[in-house]
This record gives C-alpha cells, sequence and structure tokens, in this order.
C-alpha cells in the first residue's frame, strides 16, 4: 500500500474532502484490483479490476482523509507489479 498525498498538489486545495480523478492501470505481472481510499482492511472494495498485460482505466470519486492522502492498494499475485497513473479532474470541499 502506498500513501498518496494531493492537497495542496495537482490543483487540489488544503480544504478539499475528495477528489474526482480518472485512475489508469497498465502493465499489471498478474490480474487484480486497485482499492484508493480508507486503508480499512475491513472495507472490501475495488476502484478498478485488471487482468496481466492489460490497459485499463476508470473514473471515480475518492474521499481524502485529514491530512489531504489517499491511500492506494493493489492486490494481486505476490511478486507482481502494477503502474498506477492517477489523473485529478477536480476536487469537492
Amino acid at each position: 500500500m502506498r500513501s498518496l498525498h494531493l492537497a495542496e498538489l495537482c490543483g487540489v486545495p488544503a480544504n478539499a474532502k475528495a477528489i474526482a480523478v480518472n485512475v489508469t492501470v497498465t502493465q499489471a505481472g498478474s490480474a487484480g484490483y486497485l482499492r484508493l481510499g480508507e486503508s480499512d482492511p475491513a472495507v472490501v472494495y475495488s476502484t478498478i479490476n485488471y487482468e496481466s498485460g492489460k490497459t485499463r482505466a476508470n473514473n471515480a470519486i475518492i474521499a481524502l482523509d485529514a491530512s489531504g492522502n489517499v491511500d492506494a492498494l493493489a492486490v494481486q499475485g505476490t511478486g507482481t507489479t502494477v503502474h498506477l497513473i492517477l489523473d485529478v479532474n477536480g476536487y469537492f470541499e
């Protein structure tokens, strides 16, 4: 899991509560899914599902935590990687 700090970056103000994004994954080493948002392990959801070697994109509205961060977790085969491209289209205060 990676924590991405977005407040005061990419045109997102410090008081933003959520962001509107285009999420793209590419060069996945295995099939899996990407979760953007809370890091609570009891919460199970997918922002985007993908297959090995495919490029996929999806739109989403993602809540930011109090520090302006969003957690990104790729759930896929052990020892494999995936590239994440996150385009911020807007924000909500």
